[in-house]
């Protein structure tokens, strides 16, 4: 049987494990956690004006439900038409090539979401488990504090996200075709 001691140390160690969680999560470059990436919802009309649309959304589930299918868009410079490109930003390399990628969360606002939501306990059942049996074990869920050593990593930590990778012209990279020249 755990002691007291034992269960805290563990509580204090899923705080900490979950903190880490959240910078990583913020200092990784993907197109959903940027503040220019837009979820738009593709058509899903099966005829527009009496007429076939052939590329309505076909995709659903095994019982026939429909998925709900989106596409992510770059709304960088979307407020001025005549400058917005109008990029696709869906996948991965997209936004870790993107040199106007933008994280939304800053190192106040992930410290704040992560106060709120370990004080609340709804949250805490349905995210962590594990925590909320613990806190239910010690019959206090008061003692939601990090350890000193955690909140000064997290003085110290910097939030920034990985750099851009460069894009490069693969076609450069290829061998020159051989030519015909006999002489």
């Amino acid at each position: 049987m755990k002691s007291k001691d034992d269960i805290e140390n563990r509580v204090r160690a899923l705080l900490c494990d979950e903190l880490t969680r959240r910078v990583c999560e913020a200092k990784t470059r993907l197109p959903h956690l940027c503040t220019y990436n837009h979820r738009h919802p593709l058509d899903t009309r099966k005829s527009v004006e009496d007429m076939p649309n052939d590329t309505y959304n076909r995709i659903s589930t095994n019982d026939g439900e429909r998925i709900k299918q989106t596409i992510g868009l770059c709304m960088f410079n979307a407020e001025a038409p005549t400058l917005w490109p109008g990029n696709i930003c869906e996948d991965p390399i997209d936004a870790q090539r993107c040199p106007y990628f933008q994280p939304p969360a800053t190192k106040e606002s992930i410290f704040k979401a992560f106060q709120v939501n370990v004080t609340n306990l709804d949250w805490v059942k349905a995210n962590m488990p594990e925590l909320y049996g613990l806190f239910w074990a010690l019959d206090d869920s008061s003692n939601r504090r990090l350890p000193w050593w955690k909140l000064l990593w997290y003085r110290l930590v910097r939030i920034n996200v990985a750099p851009v990778l460069p894009n490069y012209d693969m076609m450069k990279l290829l061998p020159s075709a051989p030519t015909d020249d006999p002489g």
